[in-house]
């Protein structure tokens, strides 16, 4: 049943780009597009890239006596299904923290496997973070994984490179999970933070803290939720 389930939810839709789902974004020279589901599409590459999936966390969690829904991994895994539908990328990198630790459930696991299948087309690629020390790629039907990934001017990775960042005008990475207070709703929203040449994916996931951000961005692009384009601050 939870076979059949998985297939019907990732199954093939017909998703177009809408105004209200991105917005445009010129950083270092290069043109991206910022998707209101917390990701970044890199149109000249075809590359789609989230951070901070951190598949398994619910599974975790709830082995440990926490109740937390199911609901919010496959809510996750939805969301990047519908992105995948819809800009037809031809590479997703994932920037670490693809798994929170060592145990995956069985239904998670499957739910991922049904995804990755439903999207055949797309590579997928990983950036090693923090919490993939224990990650068996082969299982999870990952293309590549790398320490560090370079495409052209542009050193995508987990954690910010710090030395050896010469070489590149942009180090987009995860990591942070970034945030910002909007006093006018008195909530802090996860952002994408740019502090050149860092630029900072806040977490895909739904079901993750934010951490506080070591300088004031550049520019910064809120998330309000689905429904909102993300919102440039400045």
């Amino acid at each position: 049943m939870a076979g059949t389930q998985s297939a019907q939810l990732f199954s093939p839709i017909q998703l177009s780009p809408s105004p209200q789902d991105h917005v445009a974004a010129s950083i270092a020279g290069m043109e991206f597009l910022v998707l209101t589901e917390r990701a970044l599409f890199w149109p000249q590459e075809s590359l789609l890239i989230i951070a901070d999936l951190h598949l398994g966390k619910s599974d975790i969690f709830r082995r440990r006596g926490v109740a937390v829904p199911l609901e919010v991994q496959r809510q996750d895994l939805f969301r990047l299904h519908q992105i995948l539908q819809k800009w037809q990328p031809q590479e997703l990198v994932i920037l670490g923290d693809f798994v929170h630790g060592r145990f995956i459930g069985e239904d998670t696991f499957q739910l991922w496997q049904t995804l990755r299948r439903a999207n055949l087309k797309t590579r997928f690629t990983l950036t090693r973070g923090n919490h993939d020390r224990y990650l068996q790629t082969e299982a999870l039907l990952l293309d590549d994984v790398h320490t560090h990934l370079a495409r052209h001017q542009v050193l995508m990775s987990h954690e910010p490179m710090g030395p050896g960042m010469h070489h590149f005008a942009l180090n987009i990475h995860g990591h942070v999970h970034p945030a910002m207070r909007v006093p006018q709703l008195r909530q802090r929203l996860p952002c994408l933070a740019y502090s050149a040449p860092y630029l900072n994916l806040p977490a895909f996931s739904e079901f993750t803290g934010s951490g506080p951000m070591a300088v004031q961005p550049l520019h910064a692009w809120l998330f309000a939720g689905e429904g909102s384009a993300p919102i440039a601050v400045y």
